[in-house]
């Protein structure tokens, strides 16, 4: 495949994986050789209602795909070939492409997200957890689900494995990121033999153990720890909008990374990073990867501006458990906006996060 080619796909697919929790390559089919091709999956993922857009084009089309256009990136903890929506859904994430193109409003949604879920006939059902939609129907469902919520069309879904972050991670050499306070994950524990940095803690049982910990300051993640960070989410002061801001962080980590790594212009590093990129995503059978890429293939960590969907309280709901329930007036102005393609006007009266340091 020719250099060109593969840095076009890269480029292009920097956004899908950059947001998902992987790094920078999207996949394509057609163009793409036998080689990457077979380490990327295919399955229905839009809701089987949805006329789904063009696939791959033909010689004889443009290579572009116009804006604007969603795409929605859901990060599972398992990406069964035969089964997309097996495992849990702990990253929802909802990114706007603008007309222009040059552009990328990243929208991460904590999964516990309390919103009405579309049931499996395509009706409004009750409310729960958005990350139910995904356990009872796979990324159709969840489409489905936000849809209706924000009113909007998700042109898109890419499904991407986050486990695969330990292998990517230490394929470019691990990552920096800038920790504002000491914090310890008291649900994950690690053996006495670990080389990881730990803190006594105790067990649901009572029994003494070594809890994962975070020093303040700047922090040097390998794989393994990458994939600690990410997951996080006791001892967070905002609990899962604090992880959501952490996946955020962490991909504009992983950007930079590879940028001053040049592995888009090493030929050797740039095949390594294709192959194991594509080997973490799932996309739908139709979806126009090729046209894609070459149409997002500018896009750098500067041109994405990172948001988390607008949360009001949390809330103990009797038999759906702890929920965020969203800001009725600042979501409906969030989707109004994306409708409309006025992000950036959105934007400037609600600032976007910062993701150059973490909790």
């Amino acid at each position: 495949m020719a250099k060109s080619r593969r840095l076009r796909i890269v480029l292009g697919v920097t956004l899908a994986l950059c947001v998902a929790g992987s790094a920078a390559a999207v996949v394509g089919t057609r163009l793409l050789s036998h080689r990457y091709d077979d380490a990327v999956t295919r399955a229905d993922l839009l809701p089987a209602a949805l006329p789904a857009s063009p696939g791959p084009s033909s010689p004889a089309e443009p290579p572009k795909v116009s804006g604007p256009m969603n795409l929605l990136i859901v990060g599972s903890d398992s990406r069964a070939k035969d089964d997309p929506g097996a495992g849990r859904s702990d990253v929802v994430i909802l990114v706007h492409i603008p007309k222009s193109t040059d552009k990328a409003y990243v929208i991460s949604i904590p999964r516990d997200t309390y919103v009405p879920i579309a049931t499996a006939d395509g009706g409004r059902g009750a409310r729960n957890k958005i990350n139910a939609a995904y356990a009872w129907g796979g990324v159709p469902r969840l489409v489905r689900t936000l849809n209706q919520y924000g009113d909007i069309k998700i042109d898109w879904p890419v499904l991407v494995d986050f486990t695969g972050i330990r292998k990517l991670t230490d394929l470019v050499g691990g990552v920096d990121v800038t920790i504002d306070k000491p914090t310890v994950d008291t649900y994950r524990f690690l053996p006495d033999d670990s080389p990881y940095p730990s803190a006594p803690c105790t067990d649901p049982q009572g029994r003494s153990r070594r809890c994962v910990a975070f020093a303040a300051g700047k922090q040097h993640l390998d794989g393994q720890l990458a994939l600690y960070y990410v997951r996080q989410r006791r001892g967070l002061p905002n609990d899962d909008i604090d992880r959501s801001q952490r996946h955020q962080q962490y991909l504009r980590a992983l950007a930079e990374k590879i940028a001053a790594r040049n592995m888009l212009t090493d030929p050797r590093g740039l095949d390594r990073l294709v192959r194991t990129a594509a080997g973490m995503l799932t996309v739908d059978r139709h979806m126009p990867v090729q046209r894609l890429a070459f149409t997002l293939r500018g896009l750098r960590a500067e041109d994405m501006t990172f948001m988390t969907l607008p949360i009001a309280e949390n809330r103990d709901v009797p038999g759906v458990g702890s929920v965020m329930v969203p800001d009725a007036s600042r979501s409906r102005d969030l989707f109004a906006a994306i409708r409309e393609d006025k992000l950036d006007d959105y934007v400037r009266d609600n600032p976007p996060n910062d993701v150059r340091h973490g909790r």
